[in-house]
């Protein structure tokens, strides 16, 4: 049986089908695809028994030619989370959510690191950590105060400032406020929700920028605006910069967070009064993608997908080269004709190829894995089997 990712996106018009087409796991087995937007989800776990199980509606506009076009029903074996859990008060999917922690589902970004990123004052805390350690010269992390309610809301950073209230991205529940008057109305806004708030210097700024980190591939962007929130209405223009020492010491520390990032996106500011940078806060899995780089920069997802769906399933199944010996291997491909045994090495040394560039830390298994395919390679060649793509006479 093949093993089903399941891409949750929150944009509907990309394709992961396309982007997954004819990409194997260990180059021999077959991945189904299946994408789905929170909304057409329902999600039952068994735990430690029975996993994940999950329903999937018909999309409302389903990609052409694609299982959207149904109703579905699917135990899921990996998640890729392209969607945040909490949007605007009436988008709230933590209880879909929390059905794959219960049944520890993995996934790329980890639900752990998901699971912290929810809240963007958890998020705030760990570049906070990242600060105390390195320093505010080389970590420019902005300054903010915290509110745990409206009763707290008398001592603030110096005006003008910007407030955010609760855990929502996007612009949503910020405004910029000029002076105490202005703090005070918005604190008894605030005593009408259950939401804490933050409120942050407002640095004006001639420039916002993003620094993106997706596996071992990083883009910088930088956009300009004539809105203050540099992400509302449509007059922005974004373009590429320079990826400096600077900006890939920020991801790389980031991406150390909360267990691991393999996808993260970091924003900060350009001040045009000092000429610095500040960092404002981190955003993990579902960072939006610039149009210009997006199948590129799914094509980096997907890879770095396959490489931990093979880290993981290596140490539960037979498939993987370096956990069997090469008599396992080989009766693992005996059932395969002669043909679909060299497509299949192919494709066991494309992926290794993936692994080897996409991270570090998996060159010993990776390089351990060639030498097994190496090794069974020379067996089948002494029965004449694929002399042809490795050029022996």
């Amino acid at each position: 049986m093949p093993k089903v990712l399941l891409v949750v996106e929150c944009q509907p018009n990309l394709n992961w089908y396309k982007i997954f087409e004819g990409v194997k796991l260990f180059g021999v087995e077959d991945i189904q695809i299946e994408q789905a937007e929170w909304p057409d989800c329902s999600f039952v776990s068994y735990g430690a028994s029975g996993g994940a199980v999950v329903n999937l509606r018909r999309a409302v506009k389903p990609l052409p030619g694609t299982s959207q076009e149904r109703n579905r029903t699917i135990k899921i074996d990996f998640v890729l989370l392209r969607s945040v859990e909490r949007g605007t008060w009436t988008k709230d999917a933590r209880n879909l959510f929390f059905a794959l922690m219960h049944a520890n589902v993995p996934s790329v970004n980890t639900l752990s690191s998901a699971y912290n990123c929810m809240e963007r004052v958890i998020a705030y805390g760990g570049l906070v950590s990242i600060r105390q350690r390195l320093g505010k010269e080389k970590f420019p992390l902005i300054e903010q105060t915290y509110y745990s309610n409206h009763n707290d809301c008398v001592i603030t950073p110096e005006f003008p400032l910007v407030v955010k209230l609760g855990y929502a991205h996007s612009g949503y529940g910020k405004m910029k406020l000029n002076d105490m008057t202005e703090f005070r109305d918005f604190a008894g806004v605030m005593a009408l929700t259950p939401h804490y708030m933050t409120a942050e210097p407002f640095i004006e700024w001639d420039w916002d920028g993003r620094v993106q980190k997706i596996g071992p591939h990083y883009r910088v962007f930088k956009r300009v605006s004539m809105n203050w929130k540099g992400n509302v209405g449509n007059s922005s223009i974004v373009s590429s910069t320079e990826l400096t020492d600077e900006f890939k010491m920020w991801a790389d520390e980031c991406a150390k967070l909360f267990g691991g990032l393999d996808i993260l996106g970091l924003d900060f500011v350009h001040s045009k009064k000092d000429g610095k940078y500040y960092i404002l806060e981190l955003n993990d899995t579902a960072i939006g993608l610039v149009h210009q780089f997006e199948e590129e920069d799914m094509g980096y997802m997907r890879d770095v997908v396959i490489m931990r769906m093979e880290e993981h399933f290596s140490k539960v199944k037979a498939l993987p080269m370096a956990d069997e010996s090469t008599s396992s291997s080989a009766s693992s491909l005996s059932a395969l004709n002669d043909a679909d045994q060299v497509a299949a090495l192919k494709e066991q040394i494309k992926m290794l190829q993936i692994q080897v560039r996409n991270e570090k830390k998996l060159r010993e298994e990776a390089d351990e894995r060639a030498k097994k395919a190496v090794e069974h390679a020379e067996k089948l060649r002494q029965r004449g089997l694929v002399a042809s793509i490795f050029g022996w006479e």
